[in-house]
């Protein structure tokens, strides 16, 4: 297989596996604002430590555009 194939084949993988997260996504419901699409960013998972009491410790941040303008600020709360 050449160079040329190869790149192919990742171009085509990397198109499949974005449509791939694209049709997850849409199949989710936001908890937040009701649209289509994930919009929480985790930045830290749920420890184990949390998995066992059953507590939710993930930190993150929502991504929803009902809370950003059309700037692209945050919205004041």
């Amino acid at each position: 297989m050449n160079r040329r194939q190869r790149d192919a084949n990742r171009r085509t993988a990397a198109a499949l596996a974005a449509a791939a997260r694209a049709r997850v996504l849409a199949l989710h419901t936001c908890e937040n604002c009701g649209e289509k699409g994930g919009h929480w960013i985790s930045t830290r998972g749920i420890s184990f430590a949390a998995l066992v009491t059953g507590q939710d410790d993930s930190e993150g941040f929502w991504t929803c555009p009902k809370l950003y303008g059309e700037d692209g600020r945050r919205l004041a709360a």
